[in-house]
């Protein structure tokens, strides 16, 4: 079916306002297999089935309205970033073996040793500390906790304007945490989004740094991971890899095979 076909019968199935909704796909029969969202004026569309061609985003004109929410959401999100300092309590990775362990159990210490990462210990807090750096300056750092005490599991400190990432290949495989973002680094470059979305700020960064970005959110993020390509198609060449599991629990040869 083509694609203007498709939208006229999407817009028939959603009410007006924004949306993300689950249902029965009218293209395949599928058994809740399509995934509808609407964000403002922009309207996205897959089918999960594999037979299915049912897939799109329409891009819409935003109201006035829509328009002056947006930017004043933006402009009140605008903070004066500040520098960083690393607190006392960040300390060396190896000062406890609950730090190197985890380390070691999800793909990261390869690329600490070889320093792609900087990779620290909270003992206040008792977290892998990932450092986020812009060159040599520190703009901020990510905690992953290491027991199930501590909470939340993963903490941000400082700014959150800047990505963490991981490795030297003009090739960017975006991901969910830091530890993914570590293991894919054997192989392309690893760029943490802390979730499942990509701040704009992000963009300019990803649009000097990288030729290529390919995106590999786990597999329930999957109609997430379309918006992302879709945000950066107009950037660069962008392709999505439906993944079966988190990377950071595959080796270099298995990450090969899966992003290649």
């Amino acid at each position: 079916m083509k694609f203007s076909q498709q939208l006229s019968l999407i817009k028939t199935l959603v009410p007006s306002g924004d949306i993300d909704t689950r249902m029965d796909c009218p293209f395949c029969t599928g058994t809740n297999t399509l995934t509808i969202k609407r964000n403002n004026a922009d309207l996205f569309w897959y089918c999960f089935h594999a037979s299915c061609s049912a897939k799109g985003k329409h891009v819409g004109e935003m109201t006035m309205k829509q328009i002056y929410e947006t930017v004043v959401t933006k402009e009140k999100g605008k903070e004066k970033e500040k520098d960083f300092i690393i607190p006392k309590s960040f300390v060396s990775v190896f000062s406890t073996d609950k730090c190197t362990d985890y380390l070691k159990k999800n793909h990261c210490m390869e690329s600490y040793l070889k320093g792609k990462a900087s990779i620290m210990y909270d003992v206040k807090q008792h977290r892998a500390v990932f450092i986020i750096k812009e060159k040599e300056k520190v703009k901020g750092a990510v905690g992953r906790g290491l027991n199930s005490e501590v909470y939340p599991k993963w903490f941000m400190y400082g700014s959150k304007s800047y990505p963490f990432i991981c490795g030297d290949s003009d090739t960017a495989v975006l991901v969910e945490d830091c530890a993914s973002a570590c293991a894919v680094s054997e192989v392309y470059t690893g760029v943490a989004l802390m979730g499942t979305s990509l701040p704009d700020s992000y963009i300019p960064v990803l649009k000097k740094k990288f030729k290529k970005v390919i995106v590999a959110l786990d597999r329930d993020a999957t109609a997430k991971s379309f918006d992302i390509s879709n945000q950066l198609r107009y950037y660069m060449d962008s392709e999505v890899k439906i993944l079966e599991d988190d990377l950071k629990y595959f080796d270099k040869q298995q990450i090969e095979r899966l992003l290649q």
